[in-house]
């Protein structure tokens, strides 16, 4: 009776775990869901680099959730190029491309060595780290989701400052926020 139990818990539990699945495939419905469980990832992978550059490039409009989508709204911006164009889905992204990504998004020039030769991986993550766009590390360290989310956020905000817009300041704690202890 006992183990019999267990086996009909144990096929309950995995019945129940793949109709989550199948409510979620792994993308999120909204933008802003998306974001929101990006934060929570320990590798951001090539779909939601894609997903989150065209979320970026398009200033919000919807550009399509799956990956495909993200590639072709990319591609038609003339910003596909190099390791994305190449990647799978569930390729994990380092420091290097995303750096790479973002230079081509925001059209940054670079220094002398970056206008010879490109937005390489190594020469955009430098300059990246210059503008504060991004963390300082190896190029080839793995970028997390809450590192995504973070280039991403101090991009527009760059985006912004360059066209002389006033860049939004957030008044009080954000939802969700832990209380604060006394």
């Amino acid at each position: 009776m006992g183990m019999r139990f267990l086996a009909m818990a144990a096929v309950g539990l995995l019945a129940t775990g793949a109709a989550w699945a199948a409510e979620a495939p792994g993308q999120a419905g909204t933008d802003a869901q998306f974001f929101s469980e990006l934060g929570y990832k320990d590798v951001a992978t090539a779909a939601d680099a894609a997903r989150a550059l065209a979320i970026f490039v398009s200033e919000g409009a919807e550009t399509g959730a799956d990956f495909d989508a993200a590639r072709n709204y990319l591609q038609g911006k003339g910003l596909l190029t190099g390791w994305l164009k190449k990647a799978q889905p569930a390729d994990a992204l380092d420091k290097g491309h995303l750096a790479s990504l973002v230079c081509r998004a925001l059209g940054i020039k670079g220094g002398l060595w970056m206008r010879l030769f490109g937005p390489l991986p190594r020469l955009a993550l430098r300059e990246c780290v210059y503008l504060e766009l991004m963390v300082r590390g190896a190029e080839y360290a793995h970028v997390t989701g809450g590192e995504l989310v973070g280039a991403i956020d101090r991009a527009d905000r760059f985006r912004l400052a360059q066209a002389g817009k006033a860049v939004p300041i957030l008044e009080g704690r954000p939802s969700g926020a832990a209380e604060e202890q006394k």
